[in-house]
């Protein structure tokens, strides 16, 4: 792992957003990394723009403000435009191909993998499982954390009363995690 993965995930409000950085941010304590955790989302009505910021790093973490993120796993096309030409150069970026238009995308110096996310979602029955398919690419592409650890990770996010989720979602990261050779 590099020194420090400033990871911003985006979309709209109901996509996931905030779950996965959850879910992201379990397992890197389930790795034991050190990790910072913050979102944000647009409250006045479900649609709003949604991200979460997540610093992850071997070491003490100096602060959880990301100006610059260095990874990025983007869920709409808004999101896409509004955060794009805010990442380091040579990122990896996910991008839910669903709904981004591969065709117009300029990679301006980025490492660009398009996931056709949500029709994905919607073949498993459940099109908020999107982003956990998203997750897995990006963790197969990354190998920032082990399988392993997300998996725990989900299992922490799912505790409460969203039990019942937990299988549908350890099976929608384990595709994402196979579309990616």
């Amino acid at each position: 792992m590099q020194n420090e993965i400033n990871m911003l995930i985006a979309g709209f409000g109901g996509q996931g957003v905030i779950l996965a950085g959850n879910v992201l941010a379990y397992a890197c304590i389930d790795a034991g990394k050190n990790v910072c955790a913050m979102a944000s989302y647009g409250a006045e009505v479900r649609g709003g723009t949604a991200k979460a910021l997540i610093s992850i790093s071997e070491h003490e973490i100096d602060s959880p403000i990301i100006e610059r993120p260095n990874l990025a796993m983007i869920m709409n096309a808004p999101s896409y435009i509004k955060y794009i030409d805010t990442l380091l150069p040579n990122s990896p970026v996910i991008v839910n191909s669903s709904m981004i238009d591969m065709s117009k995308i300029n990679s301006k110096n980025l490492d660009i993998v398009g996931i056709d996310a949500t029709n994905f979602a919607i073949r498993m029955g459940n099109i908020r499982v999107a982003n956990v398919i998203m997750l897995g690419a990006m963790i197969k592409k990354t190998r920032i954390l082990e399988p392993q650890s997300v998996v725990n990770g989900m299992k922490r996010a799912f505790y409460k009363g969203k039990k019942g989720l937990y299988y549908i979602n350890e099976s929608a990261f384990t595709m994402g995690y196979d579309l990616i050779q």
